[in-house]
């Protein structure tokens, strides 16, 4: 019995066949956040190895609001202690709170991509990014912008206030400097790190054990799986005379480690903290959780890890944080004003 089989026909193919193969990759679908960080990093976008720049947090559901007085408030500082001028005034009005935090920034900021004076470059020494977490913002920098520097001079102006108290930005909180970023693994920890503390510390390795709670740090032990891996081991051939004489310059500075993790499953906290601590001479440099000379912020944001090295006062500075320097501005001269009408 022979077999009555149907073959397709010329027009089985073109577009019907088309349609029914199988589709491949998200086609729009819901990303993870780590789809979404490769995403973003492949195309360009988002904070990525090598940026430099400030984090800054802000009130939540409130992104575009802090978005724009961020920009305003960076456009007026970097006029201030860079001499980069705007050049042209920002149009603001009700209908654009509906903006995104990415154009919101860019409109703000937009006066800083000229060159600046006395050269011919063009290059942005602001740049927003657009952020896909609630209450966090991000601004890259360019040279000549220094970013501690920076925002150490915005959270002192903001400690002091003006005469009338009044607060500058209603919408802002903290502003995290970053100096030196790279990727967000075990070894490009260690590699930020060294560029990042190298001009403050001696990066020798451990000479003794060190008990931490919390943000200090103990040497990893005999089997520890997370084992720091210390600047020593990572030496170059030919360096150690070099290093010898740079460690002698350095200042004894005491220190303390502050991490910040997010949107990141891989780097610990306790790894981060032990991989750090491990790195620095403790003959020449003690940790100090209380008074240290020295602070050492860290940040890991998805793909991305960022250090920066600020002054051992930024606890005294409400860690960076304006809204609190603003209330903190504000008790004092309401104190004062008090001491002085009970005086009459």
């Amino acid at each position: 019995m022979a077999e009555n089989k149907r073959k397709g026909g010329p027009s089985s193919g073109g577009a019907h066949d088309q349609s029914r193969k199988k589709k491949t990759g998200n086609a729009g679908k819901w990303r993870t956040p780590h789809q979404e960080a490769k995403a973003g990093l492949q195309q360009g976008h988002g904070v990525q190895p090598g940026d430099t720049g400030v984090w800054v947090t802000c009130a939540r559901h409130q992104e575009g609001k802090a978005a724009r007085e961020v920009g305003v408030l960076f456009a007026e500082y970097a006029e201030k202690m860079y001499g980069i001028k705007s050049v042209h005034d920002v149009e603001r009005g009700e209908g654009d709170e509906a903006d995104d935090i990415e154009t919101a920034i860019r409109k703000e900021v937009a006066a800083l991509n000229s060159s600046r004076d006395g050269t011919d470059g063009a290059a942005n020494s602001l740049t927003a990014v657009k952020m896909n977490v609630d209450c966090l913002l991000f601004v890259k920098t360019e040279p000549p912008i220094d970013p501690v520097a920076f925002v150490r001079r915005i959270v002192e102006d903001a400690k002091a206030c003006n005469e009338s108290g009044q607060m500058r930005c209603r919408y802002l909180n903290r502003l995290t400097p970053v100096t030196v970023s790279g990727k967000a693994t075990e070894q490009g920890l260690v590699e930020v790190a060294r560029e990042a503390l190298a001009p403050f510390f001696d990066l020798s390795g451990k000479r003794a054990g060190v008990e931490g709670s919390g943000e200090a740090a103990r040497p990893a032990g005999p089997g520890d799986g997370d084992a720091p891996v210390t600047a020593a081991e990572e030496k170059a051939p030919g360096t150690e005379g070099n290093e010898a004489a740079a460690a002698a310059e350095r200042k004894p500075f005491t220190f303390a480690i502050r991490p910040s993790i997010r949107n990141h499953g891989k780097l610990k906290r306790d790894f981060v903290i032990n991989t750090i601590a491990g790195m620095v001479n403790d003959d020449v440099h003690k940790v100090n959780l209380t008074s240290p000379d020295k602070v050492i912020l860290i940040d890991v944001y998805q793909t991305v890890c960022g250090i920066s090295v600020v002054d051992g006062d930024w606890d005294a500075l409400k860690r960076y944080n304006l809204t609190e320097l603003y209330s903190q501005a504000r008790n004092a001269q309401n104190t004062e004003a008090g001491r002085e009408e009970g005086s009459q």
